[in-house]
């Protein structure tokens, strides 16, 4: 069979596995008694192994069923769980973690999975070792069918009909992989012959695998029943199958402690050969079937994104025609013709937004694999870190989900590592042993913000400007005319760290300048703020998408550019009286706070602007982090939402520009990029 098609969704549904593990293992290390949690992680475990083993991907059925082993010990208690156990768990969903990647990159041959399958059958070998065979014996003894008074009733009423009773013990082979698939596969075809009135363990379980590899059948058929042993015999991966046809005297000494004039009533017209006769042509009434009450399903649909990516291009060629429309609208000037472009621009609107929150997922995607990412650097440092997460429903563009999960673990890192001191510190100056790295999100605007905050020893700007000096990234005289903020920002730098010695976790001198470069071409800002004993605090703000995005159109000189609005603060007019010059730079005040104000023709190096020569000037206010600053321009034109067009690889790199648009009139308009003027 070719499984090539259905990669996609066995990925999509792997790492939707692969998480529960993470997270289920993380609450059952908390809470070691819960056997909810076990039942959880069993299961997950069991469905991976039945998709990947589906798939062909056998080194990951053979890790996902040596767990499986290993977590029904668990749940049979015979085996206890303890610290080694679950870093044995942990090691080996950070190998199925391997074996996923390996796949999508061709390559999971060459994962050794050898060691751990060594380490987890270790376990379930030494519990089969301990299990004599009269253990074995007993449990087989134990797995006898006791009806219900309503199953019994059910069971007379079969039997009146001319159907039979029997019960079936029936074996799987020890290398079924889809135990729970076909024990579904037996009951159907068992379905089809008769009706089944009670399973050992119950159907449920079954569908579940919560069984080994045997179970037991009670079944009404009026078929005989070595045509029924021999139907269940054709499914795949049986190896045995016992049977044995339960007389009425026997179910009616059970039932004659309760009813004996019925019971005796119905079995004389049982054992009535006659009467069997005359029913045997007679249609046995089927009861209902307990074999599988799934949960509810709705319905979703899974889309591969560059269908989503071809929908938002076409969505983006609309807003771009919608423009020249409006723009020939407006030289027309037709009341008709204005009041559709109007229905129009609601219905593009309404349109791209639909199309965009398609494309929007749960921020949780990434905040779920923080858990076990301060677990792990917890014990590596020897540190103890409690992780609180908040906003994880917010939601952002499927592509900045996919790029903003690296960042996030740089700086989580550089919170445990250099931000969260050790216990006996944290005691010594007054804090709780247990540190604490707070994660939020939340939206505002057309932006979505992601903080990343601890309390621990904060950042000591003295400290990082003599690092820098030390390593020659700034001279000490350059150092002297910094801020204390522009000191923490020097952590930056390419290369730069502060750590003396060289570790797991930190000291390379990788890591905030590419947290920095990643942000920046999602289209977003990081900015740093730190008190000295309080701990730090990052925040991070990204676009809520990389496509359609709302701008302020400016003019400068004869060009037309387009600002985006989630950078923008405020647009203010000011009086020239009102600038003045500090430190050979133009200031305005606002509501008494200093902003520094920039032409912005001098920071592009375009000739033509005519706001040196205006007496009141337009200026848009932009904030990075708690800095401001004033661009003048010449004129403040309207809001638009513009279409994101590259310039391609040999403009792209041009400062300032993040790309282009095309307007209305059919002019190309520059997008400008103006994070680093604050």
């Amino acid at each position: 069979m070719d499984t090539s098609q259905y990669l996609n969704v066995f990925m999509d549904e792997c790492q939707e596995h692969l998480q529960i593990l993470n997270q289920s293992l993380l609450d059952l290390e908390k809470d070691p008694e819960n056997i909810d949690i076990l039942h959880a992680i069993f299961r997950s475990a069991h469905t991976l192994k039945g998709a990947s083993a589906t798939m062909g991907f056998n080194k990951m059925a053979n890790v996902t069923h040596a767990m499986e082993d290993v977590l029904g010990l668990l749940r049979k208690q015979e085996l206890q769980i303890d610290p080694e156990i679950i870093n044995l768990l942990f090691d080996a969903l950070d190998l199925l973690e391997a074996l996923a990647k390996g796949i999508t990159e061709g390559r999971e041959e060459d994962i050794e999975v050898a060691g751990i399958l060594q380490r987890l059958k270790k376990y379930s070998q030494q519990s089969e070792e301990e299990v004599t065979p009269a253990d074995s014996n007993d449990r087989r003894k134990k797995l006898q069918l006791r009806y219900t008074t309503e199953e019994k009733e059910n069971i007379f009423k079969l039997l009146e009909s001319g159907s039979f009773l029997y019960h079936l013990d029936i074996q799987l082979k020890k290398d079924c992989l889809l135990k729970g698939a076909r024990a579904f596969m037996i009951l159907r075809e068992l379905e089809s012959v008769g009706t089944i009135i009670r399973t050992i363990p119950t159907a449920k379980e079954l569908e579940d695998e919560q069984f080994d590899l045997e179970f037991i059948i009670g079944l009404c058929s009026k078929e005989p029943i070595e045509k029924i042993v021999k139907l269940v015999k054709r499914v795949t991966d049986v190896q045995e199958v016992k049977s044995e046809s339960v007389k009425a005297e026997e179910i009616l000494i059970e039932r004659r402690e309760s009813k004996p004039q019925y019971v005796e009533t119905a079995a004389a017209k049982i054992e009535t050969p006659d009467s069997a006769e005359q029913k045997k042509d007679e249609p046995a009434k089927k009861s209902s079937s307990p074999v599988h009450t799934g949960p509810n399903i709705y319905p979703t649909v899974r889309v591969d994104i560059r269908k989503l990516d071809t929908l938002m291009n076409l969505i983006a060629e609309l807003v771009i025609n919608r423009s020249q429309i409006e723009q020939l609208s407006s030289e027309i000037r037709d009341q008709r013709l204005e009041e559709t472009v109007e229905h129009l621009n609601r219905l593009t609107i309404d349109l791209r937004d639909q199309v965009l929150k398609t494309r929007m997922v749960s921020i949780d995607q990434v905040f779920s694999r923080f858990p076990r990412l301060i677990r792990d650097l917890a014990k590596g440092t020897q540190k103890e870190v409690e992780l609180r997460l908040s906003g994880v429903d917010t939601e952002l563009d499927r592509t900045v989900i996919d790029e903003i999960g690296d960042p996030l673990v740089h700086i989580i890192r550089n919170c445990v590592d250099h931000g969260i001191e050790k216990p006996e510190e944290r005691e010594a100056a007054g804090k709780p042993r247990t540190g604490v790295v707070a994660l939020d999100a939340y939206q505002t605007g057309n932006s979505v913000i992601i903080t990343v905050a601890d309390d621990g020893k904060g950042m000591d700007p003295e400290k990082i400007g003599a690092s820098a000096v030390e390593k020659g990234f700034i001279t000490k005289d350059a150092l002297n005319d910094l801020s204390d903020q522009e000191k923490i920002n020097l952590i930056f730098l390419p290369g730069f760290s502060t750590a003396k010695e060289v570790s797991d976790v930190s000291g390379r001198g990788v890591g905030m300048d590419a947290v920095k470069n990643k942000i920046s071409a999602l289209g977003g800002v990081v900015s740093i703020s730190s008190v000295p004993g309080e701990g730090t605090k990052f925040t991070i703000q990204l676009p809520l998408t990389l496509a359609i995005i709302q701008t302020l159109m400016i003019q400068l000189g004869e060009e037309v550019y387009a600002i985006p609005t989630s950078f923008v603060d405020q647009t203010i007019s000011v009086s020239r009286k009102d600038i003045k010059i500090l430190r050979h730079q133009e200031v305005t005040l606002l509501r008494g706070e200093v902003i520094p104000l920039l032409r912005l023709q001098d920071y592009l190096g375009i000739q033509g602007a005519k706001n040196s020569d205006l007496d009141e000037l337009d200026v848009v206010v932009f904030k990075s982090g708690e800095k401001r600053v004033g661009c003048v321009v010449d004129s403040l034109l309207r809001q638009q939402d513009v279409v994101i067009k590259s310039l391609g690889g040999f403009l792209g790199d041009i400062p300032g520009i993040a790309g282009a648009t095309i307007l209305g009139d059919g002019r190309v308009a520059l997008i400008l990029d103006l994070r680093d003027v604050a």
